[in-house]
C-alpha cells in the first residue's frame, strides 16, 4: 500500500456494498454525510485538539464494502491545521482501515510544505472478535523526500481483545471491544508506548488512552459527537 497525503484538502474513501453487510461488521458508521468529532486531551485533561471526520462517499469495488472519509485536525483553539485522506474497507468478513491515525497529526501539520509519502499496512478487526483473541500487527512509514533523516515508522503490535465494556462519553453510551496494544515509533530515537482503545460496532473509536514507556497516562481521546 502506497499513497500520498494531501494536506488541507478533501479526503477519505470507503467502499460499501449493502448485500454483504450481513457477512461484515463495520466498526465505523456507514451512512454518507455522517460527521464524527473526537476531542484529544493531555494527561491533565486539558484539551489539546479535535479531529472531525465526515463520510463523503460510499462505493463498491471488487467485492468489497468501502467508505470515503474527510479527516480534519484542529488545534485546541479550533484552527484547522490539516486535512488528510483515510481509507476503510470490509472484505471477506474483515474490517480494515489504514494506519494514518497512528502518525502524529501536529507533526504532520508542521510538515505541510514538505514532500513526503506514506506506506503501510491496514489494521484488521474481524467480525467475530472474541475476548482473549490476538489481532494482527501493523506498520506505517513516513518517508520524507530529500530529508531521509526525518523518516519515521510506527509499529502497532501485541494487539489483544481484553474485554467487552460499556463506555459513556458526551456522544452517548456504547458497548465496546476493549483492545490493548503496544506502539514502537522508530525515528531519530526509538519511542516505546502503549494504548488501550474502546471501539464500537457502527461507531468506531469511542475512547483511546495512550501511555508512556513507564505506563503513565500520556493523554486520551473521546468521541464527543456523532451526527447522521
Amino acid at each position: 500500500m502506497k499513497r500520498k497525503i494531501i494536506l488541507a484538502s478533501a479526503g477519505i474513501l470507503l467502499l460499501a456494498y449493502p448485500a454483504w453487510t450481513q457477512d461484515c461488521t463495520f466498526f465505523y458508521p456507514m451512512e454518507k454525510g455522517t460527521i464524527i468529532e473526537l476531542q484529544h486531551f493531555d494527561s491533565k485533561a486539558k484539551l489539546s485538539g479535535t479531529t472531525r471526520q465526515e463520510i463523503v462517499d460510499k462505493q463498491i469495488h471488487d467485492g468489497a464494502i468501502t467508505l470515503t472519509i474527510k479527516n480534519t485536525f484542529l488545534d485546541k483553539k479550533g484552527k484547522e491545521l490539516m486535512t488528510s485522506d483515510l481509507t476503510m474497507e470490509c472484505r471477506d468478513g474483515v474490517f480494515t482501515f489504514d494506519m494514518d491515525q497512528y502518525l502524529n497529526e501536529e507533526m504532520l501539520a508542521g510538515m505541510k510544505n514538505m514532500k513526503f509519502t506514506i506506506e503501510g499496512d491496514n489494521l484488521e478487526f474481524p467480525s467475530s472478535m472474541k475476548v482473549g483473541e490476538k489481532l494482527r500487527d501493523g506498520t506505517i512509514k513516513l518517508l520524507v523526500k530529500d530529508m531521509p533523516m526525518m523518516n519515521m515508522s510506527t509499529t502497532v503490535y501485541n494487539r489483544k481483545v481484553e474485554a467487552i465494556e460499556e463506555v459513556t462519553t458526551k456522544a452517548g453510551t456504547f458497548e465496546c471491544y476493549k483492545i490493548s496494544y503496544d506502539i514502537l515509533t522508530d525515528a531519530i530515537i526509538d519511542i516505546q508506548s502503549s494504548a488501550i482503545e474502546w471501539i464500537a460496532r457502527d461507531v468506531g473509536a469511542v475512547r483511546t488512552e495512550s501511555y508512556d514507556q513507564n505506563g503513565k497516562l500520556a493523554g486520551y481521546s473521546e468521541l464527543v459527537s456523532l451526527e447522521k
